[in-house]
């Protein structure tokens, strides 16, 4: 066999003329892929740079899901084990790690470190709520210690409303009236989901510490995109502090949440905030 007219056979001609893989240099015959240009071979392009899925290290092949942290995944695990603080998807040798199961919670290896158990626990009181509101120039004022408990996250779920699914916290009140008169009210405490990551952990009590703001003040029949949107600007100001990757992530997901209590809430709030400052905060309120 010859080719053009010239005195090669055919392996002869590839040999000496043929398009050659960067890679392993054999000469390429059939299908090929450009890589910065040079030719790369079917098999060493699928070896080397196709994206592969953080599970399984399944070769990604046209479309596929890649979150904020750069980790791709395939069709079939894409829904896969997420860190609860974080959202990473675990490889399967890390979410097998140990993490605090008395809560069932499951945390990344990076997160895991200073995750908030009941020990940690102990540092945490109304100190840290008057801080947290400080970011706002406002004041927590004196009061009884409020009571600050860890549950699972299934258990603050059953406790949570319709419009507080996924927050991980809640504030319990207590308000008694006669023949329709507000004769006393109580907050009876806050409960937060246990063995989150401390930055996060911290983010959700700061919430609730707006809410319990808001309840002293008598605000918190307020529409809740108002009252949501309050407290997610008192996450984002105690998260502010932090330069941390995931108080990072934090505020980022604050800011892309597409919910209109929580996401709309809280971007109407920190407008007003940013071009008012917390004079324009309390008259949103109604203060």
């Amino acid at each position: 066999m010859e080719r053009s007219g010239l005195g090669y056979h055919a392996e002869c001609y590839d040999a000496k003329f043929g398009l050659r893989c960067r890679v392993c240099q054999e000469v390429i015959r059939g299908a090929y892929h450009l890589h910065e240009g040079q030719p790369i071979c079917e098999r060493d392009y699928q070896t080397n740079f196709v994206p592969r899925c953080y599970y399984c290290d399944e070769p990604l092949i046209g479309t596929f899901k890649i979150n904020a942290h750069g980790q791709k995944a395939c069709r079939r695990h894409e829904q896969g084990v997420r860190c609860a603080s974080c959202e990473r998807w675990l490889d399967p040798q890390e979410w097998r790690l140990p993490a605090l199961t008395t809560y069932g919670t499951v945390l990344c290896r990076h997160c895991q470190h200073g995750a908030v158990g009941e020990h940690e626990l102990l540092a945490y009181d109304n100190t840290f709520g008057a801080r947290a509101l400080q970011e706002l120039g406002l004041e927590l004022g004196a009061g009884a210690q409020i009571p600050i408990r860890l549950d699972t996250a299934a258990a603050v779920e059953a406790l949570e409303g319709p419009l507080d699914k996924g927050v991980h916290g809640l504030t319990l009140t207590h308000v008694t009236s006669l023949q329709g008169v507000e004769t006393g009210r109580t907050i009876q405490g806050i409960v937060v989901v246990g063995g989150l990551a401390r930055a996060h952990f911290e983010a959700i009590l700061a919430h609730e510490f707006g809410h319990v703001w808001l309840f002293r003040k008598r605000l918190e029949q307020r529409p809740p995109i108002l009252v949501e949107g309050f407290c997610e600007l008192v996450r984002y100001r105690w998260l502010a502090r932090d330069a941390s990757s995931l108080a990072l992530g934090l505020q980022s997901r604050m800011m892309e949440n597409s919910t209109p209590i929580y996401g709309d809430g809280f971007r109407q709030m920190k407008a007003i905030w940013d071009q008012t400052g917390i004079r324009g905060v309390l008259n949103t309120l109604g203060l």
